[in-house]
């Protein structure tokens, strides 16, 4: 009981605290998140640009060292330019590089492993032309295992790749050590993490039910417009989420790793 009230209490503590570093720092944080949206959400998702999937699997870390390095300087309120901050984490590219590497082979490997179940549900979309009940019924059970699948496979590359960049930027680890000490540490604060996981989920739902409502009740008066705000306040949301998630998984490797 003890140990849940400390991570609880830990839990809630960074996700205040990755709240103040945004706000002492909106404008960085949202430059920093529309960045990341862009580059590894929107971008990949696009159908010409498939290849470039790989590639951002492959920078991820390095940006991750560089986002981080900019949260760091808001918490420590100091100013670096980018070109500092490059500078900086150049003699870590190629560690960080090797950490991309492992992370695009484990995400084909994952692919591989599913690769039935995902034909298996684009073959039975790409059949309907119009969706009975039966039928809709035949994908929901098809996607629930799927996605209790790809949720069990993605939680280790989640512990492995929590802090792992940061440790190799900023505390000279190698690529096994930085994996095996951020899932150590994803481990030992695994009910922390998941409090503060929760609590933002829960903080960025209640925003779009709230924004949500106001806008329909403005599309009553102007449909058109109401569209048009659905779609900025979505991307919003996506931007915020984003921004607090990166001033999260900041406050928690130098909270965790404090000593090191």
């Amino acid at each position: 009981m003890a140990i849940l009230e400390t991570s609880t209490k830990t839990g809630r503590s960074w996700l205040n605290e990755s709240i103040a570093l945004f706000k002492s720092s909106a404008s960085r944080c949202m430059l920093l998140a529309s960045v990341y949206v862009t580059v590894f959400i929107m971008i990949p998702s696009l159908p010409s640009f498939q290849l470039f999937s790989f590639i951002a699997i492959l920078i991820w870390p390095i940006f991750m060292a560089i986002a981080i390095a900019m949260y760091r300087n808001a918490d420590n309120k100091t100013s670096q330019k980018l070109g500092v901050i490059f500078t900086m984490i150049q003699p870590k590219i190629s560690p960080l590089l090797a950490l991309g590497s492992l992370f695009l082979l484990y995400i084909l490997l994952v692919n591989l492993l599913l690769n039935n179940d995902i034909e298996s549900l684009v073959g039975m979309t790409n059949t309907m032309d119009k969706m009975t009940n039966s039928q809709a019924m035949a994908i929901l059970n098809k996607t629930l295992p799927f996605l209790l699948k790809l949720s069990l496979a993605l939680i280790p590359m989640m512990m492995a790749t929590w802090f792992s960049p940061m440790l190799i930027a900023f505390n000279n680890y190698t690529v096994g050590k930085a994996i095996k000490s951020s899932i150590a540490g994803s481990l030992q604060y695994m009910l922390a993490l998941g409090v503060a996981w929760l609590l933002l989920t829960l903080t960025i739902f209640s925003l779009l039910i709230i924004a949500g409502m106001g806008i329909m009740i403005l599309g009553s008066v102007a449909p058109i417009l109401s569209q048009l705000l659905m779609l900025i306040m979505l991307l919003g949301c996506l931007l915020l989420a984003t921004a607090l998630m990166l001033a999260f998984q900041y406050v928690s490797y130098r909270d965790v790793f404090r000593a090191a």
